[in-house]
């Protein structure tokens, strides 16, 4: 499943609030999503007006100020953005950790904003509010780090990005605990000469060691996180590049940034310029390239032409399948009549016999279209033993060998597994059919998040074939989900029937 179309979740039907009312899948989401937009944007308005109504800062610390105003700009965009991807989709992922990243920095600045106007009104609650500034970014960095991570599917790159997840937490945990507990005056050098409230003397001998060397770390957790979206990138087909190539310069624009932030105050105007750009790549990246198909006409469509195409799909089979079957079964019944009418019972004991195998015959034809309309195999096994149940049905007529590496295979998304399935299944039966082969040879591979798949009959080849509704559906559902597939002449003979599914890891 490609980046760009992994994000559609399916709400929970709750109860009626009423008869003949019913209350919508998510709805209770999707009006938390616009009160927490509406949250983002009051504190937003609440800090630029703190910010406004200041007394004029000193030119050192103009910079602080600008970079602040940036990134709250930024974080309002990038809350409306998860909004809107919420209320199309309430259970996102990473919609809601769009929302918490630009809460959270709106948040603590303004805590900073706030305890800045306080300590220059002389009031005691300075003190409180300049503790809160103290660690209250944390939240906000880690957040951002994780959301980076899992840019824009709301699952991480790999499996093996799980451990710089873990990482960020962790430091996240350490950093909080650190800058909370961490005696003496408060951070911002703005609110001196406001000491740490609950600041712990016991930690002071080693807390401003253990400070450096989180601070020093918190750079390269920020390149790492901002390297997820760009191996996206890398990784993925022509259409899910369009899209990913902007939240990809934005977050090079935060991985340059973030070090140069820790060293001087132009970097922090750099930071603010950076966070301003993720929101402007996201919204690129929806509007021009359709991330996230909120395109609703366009999916509509979409889901119009699948819909058309199974319904041919399944019109041949019947015709193709079912109806000779059912035909046959009908005039053995005919002729068993006759024959019974002639006294023959041995003979008609025998069409009577023939016309039992020919229903079960059909019976199992039946079966076999309902698991294509949706593989229920998937719902006992993962995809391999899928296949091999799948696969053995054709062992006396025409067996096909299955070779998965590795195997067993790590878990996949369900929409991955369940395409892998069905067009491996239409692949492997167009083969026994059309190829006047012998057999085939079904491979599976796994390199990173994307999975390989290849059929190989050792039939006749394409021959100057034209494309059918078998081939289109199976390049339609590949196409679905960000890949592409192949069908081609084999070196050695044969039709070679290859696709590949990027972002298939669970």
């Amino acid at each position: 499943m490609s980046d760009a179309q992994t994000l559609a979740v399916t709400g929970r039907t709750t109860a009626p609030a009423s008869r003949g009312e019913s209350v919508q899948p998510g709805s209770g989401l999707r009006a938390l999503a616009l009160a927490g937009l509406v949250l983002t944007v009051l504190t937003a308005a609440a800090s630029l007006i703190f910010m406004v109504t200041l007394p004029a800062e000193p030119v050192e610390q103009l910079n602080s100020t600008v970079a602040a105003s940036l990134l709250t700009v930024g974080m309002v965009g990038l809350a409306a953005a998860g909004t809107v991807l919420a209320r199309q989709q309430p259970r996102s992922t990473i919609a809601w950790l769009m929302i918490g990243t630009a809460l959270a920095w709106l948040l603590s600045n303004l805590s900073l904003a706030g305890a800045w106007w306080l300590l220059d009104r002389g009031s005691g609650a300075a003190t409180v509010a300049g503790w809160l500034t103290n660690w209250s970014w944390i939240p906000a960095q880690a957040l951002s780090m994780v959301m980076l991570l899992r840019l824009p599917t709301g699952r991480l790159p790999s499996p093996r990005w799980r451990v710089v997840e873990r990482v960020v937490l962790g430091w996240a945990t350490l950093a909080i605990l650190t800058t909370a507990l961490l005696p003496g005056p408060l951070g911002a050098e703005i609110l001196a000469p406001l000491t740490n409230p609950v600041g712990v003397g016991a930690l002071a001998g080693i807390s401003d060691g253990l400070l450096s060397a989180l601070f020093v770390v918190l750079p390269l957790l920020v390149l790492a996180s901002a390297a997820a979206p760009v191996v996206r990138w890398r990784r993925a087909g022509t259409r899910e590049r369009a899209a990913l190539r902007w939240i990809a310069i934005a977050a090079l624009a935060v991985a340059v940034a973030a070090p140069l932030a820790v060293v001087s105050e132009a970097g922090e105007v750099l930071q603010g310029v950076a966070g301003l750009l993720l929101p402007i790549g996201i919204g690129l990246a929806v509007l021009r390239e359709q991330l996230w198909d909120l395109d609703l006409r366009r999916r509509y469509d979409r889901l119009r032409l699948t819909r058309d195409q199974e319904r041919e799909r399944l019109r041949r089979e019947l015709h193709d399948s079912l109806g000779p079957v059912l035909g046959s079964i009908s005039m053995r019944a005919e002729a068993a009549r006759n024959v019974l009418a002639s006294g023959d019972t041995a003979r008609a004991d025998d069409l009577l016999g023939s016309i039992g195998d020919a229903t079960e015959g059909a019976l199992a034809e039946v079966r076999r279209l309902i698991d294509d309309l949706g593989p229920g195999a998937l719902h006992d096994h993962d995809l391999v033993p899928a296949l091999r149940v799948q696969l053995a049905a054709y062992a006396d007529r025409f067996p096909v060998t299955l070779d998965a590496h590795p195997d067993p295979l790590p878990p996949l998304e369900e929409k991955a597994a369940a395409t892998a399935y069905l067009v491996i299944s239409e692949a492997v039966r167009n083969a026994a059919r059309h190829s006047g082969g012998t057999g085939a040879t079904v491979s599976v591979r796994m390199t990173g998040d994307r999975l390989r798949a290849e059929v190989r009959d050792d039939g006749r080849g394409l021959g100057g074939s034209t494309e059918g509704v078998g081939r289109s559906g199976m390049a339609t559902r590949i196409a679905e989900e960000g890949g592409r597939l192949l069908v081609e002449d084999g070196e050695l003979g044969g039709t070679v029937v290859s696709f590949e599914l990027p972002g298939a890891l669970r």
